[in-house]
């Protein structure tokens, strides 16, 4: 990343293990989020239409259309950067519980979710060309989080800054070399994603593999320089089936 005005990044994705009721939102200077459900999609974007305020140690977010509380579950976790090969950035990813409500249409639809949380500090919000953040759970303690930076004239995704984590029943799992692997649609929109996370250390590291096919349209927005998609998974890990969301975030 670029040296500049440095900012606080932050993002969250929910569901069902279903795959009936999902969501995601980010904040790299402009709140933006989007969800869905049976019957539709809703989202919104920018400040006086997503208020995203602190709450305890979680967030409530509300607008016209949604009120969601993400409350974390478990202590907080480590950094997720790289100090090396990101020297100043601080952060984690934890695992929590997203409830509320959100309306589509004249439909309301009451939200009580498995979800996955991030925050990174010291990020030049400025540089990033693109996020993307794959989320994917397989029960109320069972999840994988993964986020990619992108920087601007990158020359691709050999130089993007990942972090992932992994939550099992026994507790998370720090994920020493994440990699991830998008195939996209003729027009540019992700249709499946691979992920190969490596965990453990010398002769013991190992790498634990998930993938996740989109499944309908999603819900997307744009304002203030920021295009956001938010797609419904269908995951696999290990032999599970579980539900998850893909969000892409452009700059």
């Amino acid at each position: 990343m670029t040296s500049g005005v440095t900012s606080s990044f932050r993002a969250f994705a929910f569901g069902d293990v279903e795959g009936k009721l999902w969501g995601g939102a980010l904040d790299a200077g402009t709140p933006a989020l989007g969800f869905g459900a049976a019957g539709g999609t809703g989202s919104a974007s920018g400040p006086s239409a997503v208020d995203w305020s602190q709450e305890g140690r979680g967030w409530r977010l509300s607008g016209d259309g949604f009120e969601l509380h993400v409350k974390p579950l478990g202590e907080e976790l480590p950094a997720v950067s790289e100090p090396e090969s990101s020297p100043g950035l601080t952060g984690f990813e934890e695992l929590c519980r997203v409830q509320g409500v959100v309306w589509i249409g004249a439909d309301q639809h009451p939200v009580d979710c498995v979800g996955t949380r991030c925050v990174v500090d010291g990020l030049d919000v400025r540089s990033l060309a693109s996020v993307r953040a794959v989320s994917g759970w397989f029960g109320d303690d069972q999840a994988l989080a993964l986020l990619a930076f992108r920087a601007r004239r990158s020359t691709g995704h050999e130089a993007d800054l990942v972090a992932a984590t992994l939550f099992d029943p026994e507790g998370w799992v720090a994920v020493q070399d994440p990699r991830l692997s998008t195939t996209y649609t003729e027009s540019g929109l992700p249709a499946r994603a691979n992920l190969e996370l490596w965990i453990g250390e010398g002769e013991h590291e190992f790498p634990r593999r998930a993938a996740g096919e989109v499944v309908g349209a999603g819900a997307g927005v744009k304002a203030d320089g920021l295009e956001l998609l938010v797609a419904p998974l269908h995951c696999h890990s290990r032999g599970l089936d579980g539900a998850g969301v893909y969000v892409l975030a452009t700059f």
